[in-house]
């Protein structure tokens, strides 16, 4: 004790008292105020009803879908509708287009279509210089030098 006078002599001036407590008279009537409050609590209805307390999870859960389909769902179909606007406007073919389409056909519908004379396709020697060079490589080539 004589350590804290000498280290701070303020502090060991104040009394050691408990600076809380209760107000006066407050457990004179404190049971008939429990019995109060807790019949109080009785009256209210706490419990809900069984359908919506496991409906509520769910009805979330749609909404929130709802709420992504619609955020992504508007400005898509937004922007497809231009899209489907721009496309419908007719453009003419290019070469390139044109050597597109002849690479995706394989050789035995290439020949017959070179084969149908009523076909109403004519195919210059470029055309054919192309579909031939696009599918064939220079291993094939080197192999068959004759035709």
């Amino acid at each position: 004790m004589d350590e804290l006078k000498n280290i701070a002599p303020k502090l060991s001036k104040l009394k050691k008292e408990n600076p809380f407590g209760t107000p006066d008279k407050y457990f004179d009537n404190f049971s008939a105020q429990l019995k109060m409050k807790l019949e109080a609590e009785k009256e209210i209805p706490v419990q809900q009803h069984r359908i919506i307390r496991f409906l509520k999870p769910a009805l979330g859960l749609a909404a929130s879908f709802a709420l992504i389909f619609m955020l992504v769902n508007l400005p898509l179909k937004k922007f497809m509708s231009q899209k489907v606007a721009d496309s419908n406007v007719e453009t003419e073919l290019t070469e390139t287009d044109y050597l597109s389409v002849i690479s995706g056909i394989d050789e035995s519908s290439f020949f017959t279509l070179l084969d149908e004379p009523d076909s109403g396709i004519e195919f210059s020697e470029e055309d054919l210089l192309t579909y031939a060079s696009a599918n064939t490589s220079e291993y094939e080539l080197f192999l068959e030098p004759n035709n």
